[in-house]
């Protein structure tokens, strides 16, 4: 276990380090920041799909990314870390919420605190319109993989396997822009 703990660490490191390049080096943001991103993704779905959790570094990792894409993108100011901060706030207070009233009406938990983390990075990368837009599809993902496993009700998805590439996509097609523009 400790052993996990120290490779956690050392990889949410290394990705606050690539993030400051990253972000005083937005030359480098577009192929740097995609890859690293991506490796994120796949961290947070392969660890959710293994045993319905996600790493706190792998979580730590995506909004530290996802910070400095942001300031690549938007300019490193201290309004940028305010937009960004405070959006990552906003998504994952909202899906906190979801959980806390699904808890409250079914008496056990439906969604994890790695799956409310994994929406404060998502915000902090796509904006709460753009998390809007990737829980959407995440959410549709997740009824055609239910329908297509012939799933019971209390069939269990990982949801941060099915949000964390949707985020992704959100990202990559800039779609969070245009859903900014009719938010």
């Amino acid at each position: 276990m400790a052993r996990d703990v120290m490779l956690e660490t050392g990889v949410a490191a290394a990705a606050l380090a690539l993030a400051a390049l990253i972000a005083f080096e937005p030359r480098t943001a577009a192929p740097t920041g995609a890859l690293a991103l991506c490796l994120a993704v796949i961290w947070i779905s392969w660890s959710d799909v293994r045993d319905f959790t996600i790493p706190d570094g792998a979580n730590f990792a995506l909004g530290a990314l996802a910070l400095g894409v942001r300031f690549a993108s938007d300019g490193f100011s201290s309004e940028t870390a305010l937009l960004a901060l405070g959006s990552g706030a906003l998504c994952g207070a909202a899906l906190w919420g979801v959980r806390e009233i699904y808890y409250r009406l079914r008496g056990h938990d439906g969604l994890g605190f790695g799956d409310v983390k994994l929406a404060a990075a998502a915000g902090v990368l796509v904006g709460p319109a753009g998390f809007a837009l990737a829980l959407f599809a995440a959410s549709l993902a997740g009824l055609a993989v239910a329908l297509a496993l012939r799933s019971s009700a209390e069939a269990r998805l990982p949801l941060g396997a099915l949000l964390a590439p949707a985020v992704l996509a959100v990202w990559g097609s800039g779609l969070e822009q245009a859903a900014d523009l009719l938010a």
